[in-house]
């Protein structure tokens, strides 16, 4: 009898030890920020969008911040307050709007990286073979970081539905913008308007 209550005992610990581990591996670390809800989102839609890269209305949505390895092995936090303005592109290499999309990014990397910071971040648990992710940042020619999102933690926390999905956030960490494949000029427009006077 007392050896079958110490084994119930024991095992109850033991559920109770593990339940704990995953709740609190669920919940985000000190250098992640709480997840973009829906309604957050729909805020930053509604905001002007000129007035907002203009800074004469805002969103008040804060940028949940993550921390992934990049390509190069590095681990990189993101979203944070920071010395520039960040866009944030969600990515895969199947993706053909991300394709339409790339010679945009270079471009405007190459025109604004000395205002604004570019990450991109790759859905690696979506990708069928992990050299799709190499060989498509070499063909674009992207001279940019790209993060590996292998657990969907960015992408949970940023409520991706769609890619490529792109953000713009200020230097407060505010979000500034979110949108999805754009006209090119369109997308420049936003950065000449965000990097204005600084």
């Amino acid at each position: 009898m007392k050896n079958s209550i110490l084994i119930i005992g024991v095992f109850l610990l033991a559920t109770a030890f593990g339940l704990l581990l995953i709740l609190k591996s669920d919940k985000t670390s000190g250098t992640e920020g709480g997840k973009l809800n829906a309604s957050a989102l729909e805020n930053i839609l509604s905001v002007d969008q000129e007035a907002a890269l203009h800074r004469t209305a805002t969103s008040g949505v804060k940028a949940p911040a993550f921390t992934l390895k990049a390509v190069n092995g590095k681990t990189y936090t993101v979203a944070e307050t920071n010395d520039k303005p960040i866009v944030l592109q969600f990515w895969a290499s199947w993706c053909e709007a991300c394709s339409v999309e790339a010679p945009t990014l270079k471009k405007l990397h190459e025109t604004f990286r000395d205002k604004v910071d570019f990450y991109g971040v790759n859905l690696s648990s979506e990708e069928k073979q992990a050299d799709q992710i190499n060989a498509f940042i070499q063909k674009n020619e992207w001279g940019f970081t790209n993060l590996l999102d292998a657990n969907k933690r960015a992408s949970y926390l940023y409520e991706l539905h769609a890619l490529p999905t792109t953000f713009i956030i200020d230097k407060d960490g505010t979000v500034l913008d979110t949108f999805h494949l754009i006209d090119p000029m369109e997308f420049e427009s936003k950065l000449e308007m965000l990097t204005e006077g600084r």
